[in-house]
């Protein structure tokens, strides 16, 4: 068997993606994480998390060694999703493109994983390693050769069937699959993996155009893109990657790909160590709120009517969860995988997740504010949008002065979160621009949830701001309480806060001075090695990305454009060399964190440079104004 997966960084890896699915592959050649058919799916391809035995597959030049050659060059191709690898060999060079087939909203469409091995120059022998280890690696399928025009390789477990095409395969007695094909130059050998569902017809092999069809299918979306800013190429890459995590068929967004990449390296210390591993591969409306307002703001209509029509149809104000299965039915409980060890031994394994029958309180602003945002962006939903967001008010009306688990998901005790409550206001505030906006509502209603708005900014002025030696004054992390809390920034980001309130400049400057690191990069709040953190679990974790995002977004605001950009360069040194990012990331041992790549970080990142290039033109930037503000 070739090297585990689990050597490589979790930036090294690359993203493949259609709208279905996704898959993560390493500059060795190897694609270590699938899941098929959907992101949500069991994964085939779960080396990742484990070793090569729960799940591999190698293309790439053929080696006496047991360790495969890394490729000198990788590229996404254009404004793609398509990796193509390069290796130079002293034979010759190959060349390997790795992709999923373009976006096809069929539910029962073949989802396949196409990679294309061509010897552009000399001779060269191409290896394919293949190892299909279904359930997240603890099944191994049934193995059978088919006839067929080309060599084809059926393997079959449970209800699912999966296809394997190209130079044909031998297996090896672990079940283990091997192929190796001479290239002189310009020869190519294509390799396919299909799914289908048990029953279905035998699907087609790769005709040849499906690599154009990829291309031309990201390159169109990519064209759409209104921003015209600094760092083009780059918010563009971060655009596709969110692109890449909303399902098609759907309009529903997963938060990334993956599951359980660790938010804390292990430190060896403790038997069965917590390292704080989640399953992302789900909808959280938090999250996807983001994702939508920014797709909006950078020209993208399509993919937030599909969003607000999921949202709609599948979700209610009155019993909103923090979290929903892409096709919204039950099914999040948390289990741990004992099988797997985590990658590099960070775990548990977890897939579901704990956090879904939690209270949050601030889902109910992110939504609002983005639904409002839709609105004045063009793309008006009528009566019933007005209405589920009347209802997402008067859920903050019954709700606000609750203790919560916070948009953070604390699995400790609830409290009165400070950043819950701006999202309560923002909530509020959105709601009665939207009912004014619509004229037909009554004046009474508006009246009321705006007199409330004022009561939840004045319970947060009052309830969640230290003055500490006298100096500047800074929000909270909860009520009454001293810790500072990234998350608070929104308060200036939303308009709750002026941009040139002394209180807005004050959490600024707090939350630079003591929850930024020497690099600029910011934690979400304190944490401590040994005792219980206020998230319910001891020890530290990475820098959170998406919250030195969220600095450098309120530096611009308030008109600090120099320390804006300073951030925004510091993100973008942390990239991977496809322009990737994680949730967070650990500056002593260099490396990325968490489940990847990860949508808010993308999100996050943009939206600083949206607000960057309002704040270079026009200096201070301005925000969203408040009804409670404007009329004070």
């Amino acid at each position: 068997m070739p090297r585990t997966a689990t050597q490589s960084r979790i930036e090294d890896h690359a993203l493949l993606g259609n709208g279905r699915t996704a898959a993560l592959s390493t500059p060795d050649g190897n694609i270590d994480w699938l899941c098929l058919p959907g992101f949500d799916s069991p994964a085939v391809l779960a080396g990742l998390l484990g070793t090569s035995e729960h799940g591999m597959w190698r293309i790439g030049p053929a080696t006496a060694s047991g360790t495969p050659p890394v490729a000198d060059r990788r590229r996404y191709l254009g404004h793609s999703i398509v990796v193509e690898q390069i290796w130079r060999t002293a034979g010759g060079t190959l060349a390997v493109t790795d992709f999923l087939t373009a976006p096809n909203a069929d539910d029962w469409a073949p989802a396949q994983l196409i990679r294309i091995a061509v010897c552009t120059e000399g001779t060269v022998t191409v290896a394919s390693t293949f190892a299909l280890r279904p359930n997240y690696g603890a099944a191994t399928p049934r193995i059978d050769q088919v006839d067929f025009a080309t060599p084809r390789t059926r393997l079959t477990h449970d209800r699912d069937t999966f296809w394997l095409d190209g130079p044909a395969h031998t297996t090896d007695r672990d079940g283990v699959q091997h192929a190796e094909k001479v290239l002189n130059a310009g020869q190519q050998a294509v390799f396919a993996l299909t799914w289908t569902a048990t029953g279905r017809p035998a699907p087609a092999p790769p005709s040849g155009a499906e690599l154009k069809a990829a291309l031309q299918w990201w390159e169109d979306w990519a064209g759409q893109c209104t921003y015209m800013g600094p760092d083009r190429d780059a918010v563009l890459r971060s655009l596709i990657t969110v692109k890449a995590m909303q399902q098609i068929n759907s309009g529903a967004f997963v938060a990334a790909p993956t599951t359980s990449l660790p938010e804390r390296l292990p430190t060896g210390g403790q038997p069965g160590e917590d390292c704080r591993t989640w399953d992302y591969r789900f909808m959280w409306p938090r999250d996807t709120a983001w994702y939508v307002r920014t797709l909006v703001r950078c020209g993208y209509a399509e993919e937030a009517l599909a969003w607000r029509d999921w949202l709609l149809a599948r979700t209610d104000p009155a019993d909103l969860r923090p979290l929903y299965r892409l096709d919204s039915i039950a099914g999040t409980d948390e289990q741990i995988l004992a099988h797997l060890p985590g990658w590099r031994g960070a775990g548990p394994v977890r897939v579901g997740n704990g956090a879904d029958g939690q209270l949050q309180l601030d889902v109910f602003g992110e939504l609002a504010d983005t639904l409002w945002e839709m609105e004045k962006a063009g793309l008006p939903g009528g009566d019933d949008v007005r209405a589920y967001v009347l209802q997402l008010a008067l859920q903050v009306e019954k709700s606000w002065r609750k203790r919560d688990c916070g948009m953070w998901e604390s699995r400790g005790t609830p409290q009165r979160y400070t950043s819950s409550r701006i999202w309560c206001w923002v909530a509020l505030d959105r709601t009665v621009r939207m009912l004014r906006a619509g004229g037909d509502t009554d004046p009474a209603v508006a009246a009321r949830l705006e007199e409330l708005a004022k009561t939840v900014r004045a319970t947060v002025l009052a309830c969640a701001v230290r003055t500490r030696d006298g100096g500047t004054p800074a929000l909270t992390q909860v009520f009454g309480g001293t810790d500072l809390d990234a998350s608070v920034l929104h308060a200036v980001t939303t308009g709750m806060l002026g941009p040139d309130d002394p209180l807005a400049t004050g959490t600024i400057d707090a939350i630079a001075a003591e929850l930024a690191d020497k690099h600029g990069l910011v934690e979400r709040y304190p944490t401590h090695d040994t005792a219980q953190n206020i998230d319910g679990l001891p020890g530290h974790e990475g820098r959170f990305l998406p919250c030195t995002a969220w600095l450098a977004t309120a530096c611009a605001v308030t008109g600090r454009t120099d320390e804006a950009r300073a951030t925004i360069d510091t993100l973008l040194a942390l990239r991977s060399d496809l322009g990737l990012l994680a949730e967070e990331y650990d500056p002593d041992a260099g490396c990325q964190l968490g489940n990847y790549p990860q949508g808010m970080t993308h999100q996050a990142l943009i939206d600083a440079h949206l607000a960057l290039a309002a704040a270079e033109h026009r200096a201070p930037a301005p925000t969203v104004r408040s009804l409670a503000d404007a009329l004070a």
